[in-house]
């Protein structure tokens, strides 16, 4: 991903031609997770606050906690917010939604904005012009939404802004800054495994993708998308409504500035781990030792094909689909080799599984084609080229071999530990030596001294000889 790979029209000093009106905040969640409560304390503790927050629990049964945490983490916010005059900034509405049955995050907002009135009723609303979607598992930075908001008024044409992501644990890792993909579709993000932020991706502007978790979405662009593809599931969201808004003739942009810290708990399997398991990274790699992404790889998998078949031009669609059988048959046998016998089932019945669901695809087809109105190859400039793919390929590969050189090697304390371990080994052989030495001395001293000074040594294993020792020397 190239930094500013479209001009940007409008700069930093122009004065805002479209000022935002309101923003409300979307957080969907599964009843009182683990994460919700600190989700919920940096939302409230946005420097710039949302006019409206919307906690949706998608849980099958309605969960008491939630509208209680709510209004516990924006109670306490507006209590510090206090002046000595006893008055300060209005906190934002809160309100808390039921939405069972919501099978994925697009789903689970469509549904609650269905019948949401600009007063909390039950009537439609078009009175906030912007969503911020969050996650339960996304904790934004106090600046996040100000930087958000900042960025989409300097430019009008913008519908979609995304944030940087870190990880949830400390210390904290990049995840993305904006999302590109191949012209196969492989998804890319020109971030290295555990790599540190020094603000080396902060010149990136225009993309052709960003997660949903952080995203400030434009409302009436939502609308008129359809919001996201609820045939992808959970994953793959971010960056096909990122797509489809760009054919719309839309601009979605990433906001470095804007940071979100985001746990990815269902792409790590951790949303059924220990509590305790959650906060431990003992190899600082910003990725909790308990997680596991092999457990969510099925749905990865068939989202990833979803979309390819989604997107690919029509005529070429068979041609995809034979590819994605015999990509899996060989990735299957990839998986036999390296051991991992559940995933090379996966692997192979993927591509079956996602060509089965022919009027999902259909659908999805007829959804982006109503929207579109540039061709698909105006994103090329925004897609990575076989070059890209090779160079990050290489690059991972060599940072996944110095990974394993690093951790072979001892470090500096291994090898002072190492050193005392050899000094006291010398010194513990030479008193050995030492007392073997006097040992013999003692007990065979005298008579090596009478053989030396010419006795005669004589037993019955000894063949007789009048030989001396300084004559069998000389022989």
């Amino acid at each position: 991903m190239t930094d500013s790979t479209l001009p940007t029209p409008l700069h930093a000093g122009t004065p805002s031609s479209r000022p935002v009106a309101a923003v409300m905040a979307v957080v969907v969640t599964h009843g009182v997770t683990r994460y919700l409560t600190t989700t919920l304390a940096a939302l409230a503790a946005q420097t710039r606050a949302p006019g409206r927050v919307l906690v949706v629990d998608v849980s099958a049964e309605h969960d008491a906690g939630v509208p209680q945490v709510a209004g516990e983490a924006f109670a306490a916010r507006a209590t510090e917010d206090l002046g000595s005059d006893g008055r300060g900034a209005p906190p934002p509405e809160v309100l808390a939604v039921h939405a069972p049955g919501a099978r994925t995050f697009g789903d689970a907002v469509r549904r609650a904005l269905a019948g949401l009135s600009p007063h909390g009723g039950t009537a439609a609303t078009a009175g906030h012009a912007w969503l911020w979607l969050l996650h339960d598992d996304s904790a934004p930075e106090p600046s996040a939404l100000a930087e958000l908001v900042r960025a989409v008024e300097k430019a009008p044409s913008v519908a979609i802004a995304g944030v940087k992501q870190r990880t949830w644990t400390d210390p904290p890792r990049l995840l993305e800054v904006g999302v590109r993909t191949s012209r196969s579709g492989r998804r890319m993000t020109g971030i290295d495994d555990a790599e540190v932020d020094q603000g080396q991706h902060d010149g990136r502007d225009d993309v052709l993708g960003v997660g949903i978790a952080g995203a400030l979405v434009r409302r009436d662009v939502w609308d008129a998308l359809g919001g996201t593809d609820p045939a992808l599931g959970r994953f793959g969201d971010g960056l096909d409504l990122s797509r489809r808004a760009r054919l719309a003739g839309h601009r979605v942009v990433v906001v470095p500035s804007a940071a979100v810290r985001h746990a990815r708990a269902g792409y790590h399997g951790l949303r059924d781990a220990p509590v305790a398991d959650l906060e431990v990274d003992a190899d600082s790699d910003g990725v909790p030792d308990s997680a596991d992404p092999r457990r969510s790889f099925a749905a990865r998998r068939r989202s990833l094909l979803h979309h390819r078949l989604t997107t690919v031009p029509l005529p070429l669609m068979p041609v995809v689909a034979v590819l994605a059988v015999v990509v899996g048959a060989i990735r299957s046998l990839v998986r036999v080799t390296t051991k991992e016998p559940a995933l090379a089932v996966t692997e192979l019945g993927a591509p079956f599984v996602a060509l089965s669901r022919l009027r999902a695809i259909a659908r999805s087809r007829t959804r982006a084609r109503a929207t579109r109105r540039l061709p698909r190859r105006a994103l090329r400039p925004l897609q990575a080229t076989w070059r890209d793919v090779w160079a990050e390929w290489r690059d991972r590969r060599l940072a996944r071999a110095e990974v394993r050189k690093v951790g072979q090697a001892p470090s500096e304390l291994e090898l002072g530990e190492l050193a005392a371990l050899a000094s006291r080994r010398r010194a513990g052989l030479g008193a050995l030596a030492a007392v073997l030495v006097a040992a013999t001395a003692l007990a065979l001293g005298q008579l090596i001294l009478s053989v030396a000074g010419g006795a005669t040594l004589i037993g019955p294993a000894l063949v007789p000889t009048a030989a001396r020792l300084a004559e069998l020397w000389d022989v």
